[in-house]
């Protein structure tokens, strides 16, 4: 775990404890979900916490019109219960 999301945890819930994740490019408005599942294999991978997870992130459309495609916006959904 990376010294920001070590940092972190004790304030923020990692990638592990989301219900979803909501990605939204603040560019051109379009969004995406990811699953549990999805969120497991970042996991897995050695991501855990959304800070970590953002540069690996671009828009496919605002890339595939010749743009960079990094200004996105992670939105959590938690699990409750």
């Amino acid at each position: 775990m990376s010294s920001v999301c070590r940092e972190m945890s004790r304030d923020k819930p990692g990638l592990a404890d989301f219900a979803a994740l909501y990605i939204r490019c603040d560019d051109c408005g379009n969004e995406k979900r990811m699953t549990p599942q999805v969120l497991a294999r970042f996991v897995d991978r050695g991501i855990h916490c959304a800070d970590e997870l953002r540069p690996k992130l671009t828009c496919s459309v605002c890339r595939a019109g010749g743009g960079i495609g990094k200004n996105v916006a992670l939105i959590p959904a938690f699990r409750w219960g």
